[in-house]
């Protein structure tokens, strides 16, 4: 439940409303309590505006929904539930969806840039549940990205297998499938 929630649209405006009810009660009559509020209000706005500014919106998934890949869901892995929970949520702090992991696998570019995931779909591979990443990848070629396949799979393991696919020239699939 709190992991759905977009904690920027919770402390701006409650910053706002405490910054506006103290200042008002500090300008008609100046106590602790109204002097106070000012202030918790102004540390929740910026609170508010600083995790607006490292806030990474949640990648849309595009599973059409399917009697066989429902009856397959019951296949997928902690590791695969895991990820389709933590991309399709707000988060704070990273520049892009799966940066630890990327960043472990070797998956940069030489100027230090990640990937970009820009979609998610579950999918049936191969009469098996697998999870479809689909990333944005200019510096990233598909060679590359198809020598990590061995390290990605016990990276994302157990019971999975990885393929990558080259969509176009900068967008790559990296398909997690159960094994």
């Amino acid at each position: 439940m709190l992991r759905q929630i977009r904690w920027v649209l919770v402390f701006l405006p409650v910053g706002a409303v405490l910054a506006a009810i103290g200042g008002g009660f500090s300008l008609a009559n100046p106590t602790f309590i109204s002097g106070s509020g000012l202030i918790l209000g102004m540390v929740f706005v910026l609170l508010g505006l600083a995790l607006k500014s490292a806030e990474l919106s949640p990648v849309p998934i595009q599973t059409p929904e399917t009697a066989e890949l429902e009856a397959l869901r019951s296949q997928a892995t902690p590791t695969q539930v895991q990820i389709l929970q933590d991309v399709t949520r707000y988060q704070y702090g990273h520049s892009v969806h799966l940066e630890p992991a990327l960043e472990r696998l070797g998956i940069t570019s030489e100027e230090n840039e990640h990937p970009r995931l820009v979609g998610i779909r579950e999918a049936v591979v191969n009469q098996a549940y697998g999870l479809v990443l689909e990333f944005w990848s200019p510096d990233f070629s598909i060679e590359q990205w198809q020598e990590k396949e061995d390290l990605m799979t016990r990276f994302f393991g157990p019971g999975v297998q990885v393929q990558t696919k080259a969509v176009s020239q900068e967008k790559v699939e990296l398909a997690i499938v159960t094994a």
